[in-house]
């Protein structure tokens, strides 16, 4: 590294609407329709991090927040997992833990109340 430039590998969606169209669920869970659109990308660690904030902080009946609060625990232990993985320039691990998060994004989409 420079003493100025960092080299960092990163993880994004590459597929925003495809996503969005396989966790439609999820998706509608954590950005519901509103006025002001969400800012920035709307990708898989985004969304994992949204589902967290409206299982925790937001208005979800207390059952859909029971079904849903396990998964999503799993889903950020796997986000920082993927994320040190990336920090410690460890793509393949990388690699197996963005199929780990999609699997329990899978998983939380079969429990999402439907919007």
């Amino acid at each position: 590294m420079g003493k100025f430039l960092q080299i960092r590998v990163i993880a994004q969606t590459y597929d925003t609407a495809a996503a969005e169209e396989r966790f439609a669920k999820l998706y509608a869970l954590a950005w519901p329709v509103a006025a002001t659109p969400p800012a920035g990308p709307l990708g898989l660690l985004e969304l994992t991090a949204a589902l967290d904030d409206a299982v925790r902080l937001g208005d979800l009946p207390s059952g859909d927040r029971a079904a849903l609060l396990p998964g999503v625990e799993k889903a950020m232990a796997v986000k920082a997992a993927l994320e040190a993985a990336l920090g410690e320039r460890d793509p393949k691990t990388a690699d197996k833990l963005s199929y780990d998060l999609e699997d329990a994004l899978a998983e939380l989409e079969k429990l999402a109340p439907k919007a």
